[in-house]
Order: C-alpha cells, then structure tokens, then sequence
C-alpha cells in the first residue's frame, strides 16, 4: 500500500494569497491542490487554521477563524473526493470509498479564549489544535518569547478539556517548559505535526532529544517539517536532510514515532527533490535506498499517524 498522510498543511491559506486559488484545480503556485493529492496517493490530510496574531483583540481572531471553517465547509462542498472525518471510523470508511480523509486544525489557539469556544469548534469538526504559534497566547507561550514559563492556568484546563473531547493536543511551537507540562497532563499521546530534530538543526522550533522521548514514550509522533530553516544550518537544503531527520528519531527512539508533517503551503521554499506534495515518491525512494523495507516506509508514511488517530479520534 502507498498510501501517505500529512498531518500539517496551510493549504486553507492560498485562497487569500491568490484569490484565483481553487483546490479542485492543479496550482503551481502552491504545494498541495485536488490533483497533486490524488498523485501522491494521500489518503489522509491535516488543514490547519492559521490566523496571523496581529489583531488587536480576541474577536477579530475568532472571526477570521470562523472564516475559515467556512473556507474549509467551501472546500468540502465542491469537492466529492475529500471528506471531513471526526472520528478514526470516519477515516477507514473514507479510504475504503476511495476518497481522502480531512482533519481540520486550528495552528496556534490565541481564538480560542474559552473553554466553550472549544466546545463549539470541536462540534463543528475541528479535532487537532496546536497550542500555540511562536507568541504567547492565553495557553502558554510559543517559542518566540523569551520565557520560562509554562501553561497558564487556563493553558491547563484548555489540555485537559480536549482531552475530554477527544482532541489531538499538538506541542510544535510551543516552548518547553510548556512542552513538559502539557506531558504532565496528558494521558493520551499528542504529536509535534510539524517539528524537527534540534540536534541536527539548533533552531527554536526543533525538539530536543528528551522532548523526542517523550513524545515516544507517550506513543505519539513528530512529523517531520520541510522547511529548509528546520532541516540543516545552511539555509539550503535538499531531500537527504529531511531523510537525516527521520533516521535520526528511528536511532533514537523507533520507526514508530515519526510521520510526514511537510508544513506544504505554510513554507517559503522546500528541500531540493521535494518540491511540492507529489515529490513525496523520492523521500520513499531516499529511505529503500539507504536500506529502510517496506513495513517501516508504510508507517512513516502512514501508519504511525493513523495509530494516533485511531488511539485519541474515538
């Protein structure tokens, strides 16, 4: 099987960088379209809500997002071959219609100012959230705030209550002392969607070898981010890196733990080889090269990420 699932996008973005943008139609602008998907044979795809942390109030932010689940419902309307899943069952009876199962995520809660928020969002099919973008924000603060404090308050019952809801809790970007309590916290495994190693590439935004083994130990997966920044120190990069990366966490933990995040459509430039969602064929081909079989590229490529689903989207 070759199928493959992304689990971070801001694909819900091109529309306001291009108003011609339709998904249904191949864009070469852009990383991730209908025919692109269906040529890398993705099965499962995360879209993430992102709304830029300039607005002055909570409101402004929430009306944005609320704009974009309507984008997203737009999406769906037009488009007979994606589906919105709420569930793990809702996946598997997805892929065996032969049509994409779609997640949708919010990037970064600074909307989300309430528990009841979260409530509504969660009903209206939102299922994975990512804490923070790289600010503070009424959960805790992302890793562009130079700080040593961890969730708020109400950063912990927020946790808590997707918990409740059977939302997947995603820790890429938020800094780690709120890493480590969000672990404290939890029960069921949450994922970095889109972070790297930090050992390989000393950035902010990567996770530390105790953060990976954590991530492990709670059976969760870290899906590895495109974005040549993330990968190497050179500001170039090419297909090899995004294959140390993964190599690195299979070493240091197990094939189990490690995903596709890509970050396509949120990124400014990709690795050589991988230029957009259909090169993902040449990462497949990069790891039976350097000696991976069959089993382990299926649960890079999917496996890992379903298993997560299967274990929180209940």
């Amino acid at each position: 099987m070759s199928s493959s699932a992304i689990i971070h996008t801001d694909t819900l973005l091109n529309k306001y960088k291009n108003k011609n943008y339709n998904f249904n139609n191949l864009n070469k602008d852009f990383h991730i379209d209908l025919p692109r998907l269906k040529k890398a044979e993705v099965k499962l795809i995360v879209f993430a809500i992102y709304v830029e942390e300039n607005y002055k109030t909570n409101r402004d932010g929430l009306k944005k997002t609320i704009q974009m689940v309507d984008d997203f419902y737009n999406i769906l309307e037009n488009c007979e071959e994606l589906v919105l899943a709420k569930h793990y069952n809702d996946i598997l009876k997805i892929n065996n219609e032969d049509k994409i199962a779609a997640i949708l995520a919010v990037e970064g809660a600074k909307s989300l100012y309430s528990l009841s928020a979260l409530r509504v969002f969660s009903r209206l099919g939102i299922k994975l959230i990512t804490l923070t973008w790289n600010h503070r924000n009424q959960i805790g603060d992302g890793v562009g705030v130079n700080s040593k404090c961890g969730l708020t308050s109400f950063g912990k019952d927020f946790v808590k209550e997707m918990h409740s809801l059977n939302m997947i809790v995603d820790v890429s970007h938020l800094n780690e002392k709120g890493f480590w309590d969000v672990m404290e916290i939890s029960e069921d495994p949450i994922i970095a969607s889109h972070s790297n190693v930090k050992r390989l590439c000393d950035h902010p935004r990567n996770l530390t070898d105790k953060q990976i083994k954590a991530i492990a130990k709670a059976n969760g997966v870290i899906g590895i981010n495109f974005y040549p920044l993330f990968l190497n120190t050179q500001e170039k990069a090419d297909i090899n890196d995004v294959f140390e990366h993964i190599d690195y966490i299979k070493k240091l933990v197990g094939i189990d733990y490690v995903g596709l995040g890509t970050d396509f459509d949120g990124i400014s430039d990709t690795p050589k080889g991988l230029a957009d969602i259909r090169k993902l064929g040449n990462l497949k081909n990069i790891l039976f090269e350097n000696g991976y079989n069959e089993q382990e590229v299926e649960k890079i490529f999917y496996k890992n990420a379903y298993r997560v689903f299967k274990n929180v989207l209940k």
